[in-house]
């Protein structure tokens, strides 16, 4: 049967493929604006405190994650909550990032702290807040995209102000990006897990990567979706296979860096899930770190609009989520 709103959703259709079939013009920080950057010179922070929710949240897991990779030299801490965190950092940079510029709960913190800090969003309330407390800002361009699919201009954002007090980080090159060729296998992907709950497992050191798999699926295919990483849940999450559940696929993210000892008990997983539910093994391509991510991501991308498209339901749209901000503003 053809939804009502059949056109609209083709239209979204369209806009939500585009964008991913164009992400690569996100990778680069001097696609956005700067202000006050002078700000942050010489300011010598002993933490950084990124604070963000949803799609823009998401920013803050991926700079941990690749902390190592990129040679942040001080602590990463990532909040999601009103207000701030009671931390014992004598001088934490605070970096609040809102795509839209008007999450509540990023605002609220943003409020509050007196101490270095700095934004990153397209506009909104935010931008008018760090402009008349004269807070460094990275402003994305207006392209018309969802959170989710902006991880490129918030990440290169939130870096380029990060490298500004630390110069010497490092960021790697992404040139074997394209994100047509992965189209093929994003369709394969969703095929294998159409109509189940999804389940997300990685190492812990990708754990991030795991857990945007669970938010694109959540909010572009509106499925259940959950993510956990080993070891850990070879000591508790792993006993719920020992009843087979129905309708459940699992999602298996394989690193060749991974600690030996993980892709052993990976290997072992495997091989007691064989024949029971389908399990779906993605080794992560790229040359570094950061390559690796940015093709996880875009093939998550596909996967849930792929699987969007089965549903006819329209992959850009939240409802419930507008209705909560709405409800609680």
């Amino acid at each position: 049967m053809v939804p009502e709103n059949y056109q609209s959703i083709q239209i979204n259709m369209e806009q939500f493929k585009n964008a991913i079939t164009s992400f690569n013009t996100q990778l680069s920080a001097g696609v956005l604006e700067y202000f006050r950057l002078d700000k942050l010179k010489n300011t010598n922070p002993d933490a950084i405190v990124i604070v963000g929710m949803g799609g823009s949240g998401q920013i803050g897991n991926l700079i941990a994650g690749l902390a190592t990779e990129l040679k942040i030299p001080v602590p990463i801490l990532i909040y999601k909550d009103y207000g701030l965190p009671r931390i014992s950092y004598k001088n934490p940079f605070y970096l609040f990032i809102s795509f839209s510029g008007n999450t509540a709960e990023t605002i609220s913190g943003f409020k509050k702290m007196t101490g270095l800090k700095a934004v990153v969003c397209s506009g909104g309330k935010l931008k008018k807040l760090a402009d008349s407390s004269d807070a460094p800002a990275a402003i994305i361009p207006k392209s018309g995209l969802v959170s989710r699919q902006a991880a490129g201009y918030l990440f290169y954002g939130a870096l380029q102000l990060i490298k500004t007090i630390f110069p010497n980080i490092k960021l790697t090159g992404h040139t074997g990006i394209n994100p047509q060729t992965l189209e093929k296998k994003g369709l394969e992907i969703a095929r294998g897990i159409k109509n189940k709950t999804i389940l997300i497992y990685g190492s812990r050191k990708n754990n991030h990567l795991a857990y945007i798999w669970k938010t694109n699926l959540n909010e572009t295919a509106k499925i259940p979706a959950f993510s956990n990483s080993f070891p850990e849940i070879a000591h508790n999450e792993i006993t719920i296979f020992e009843n087979n559940p129905k309708n459940t696929a699992v999602v298996l993210l394989c690193d060749e860096k991974d600690n030996p000892r993980i892709k052993n008990i990976m290997d072992i997983f495997l091989k007691l899930l064989k024949n029971k539910i389908p399990c779906i093994k993605i080794n992560l391509e790229g040359k570094n770190e950061l390559e690796k991510t940015w093709n996880n991501i875009i093939l998550s991308g596909w996967t849930s609009y792929f699987l969007a498209q089965s549903q006819k339901i329209n992959p850009r749209e939240t409802k419930f989520i507008d209705k909560i901000k709405k409800l609680t503003k």
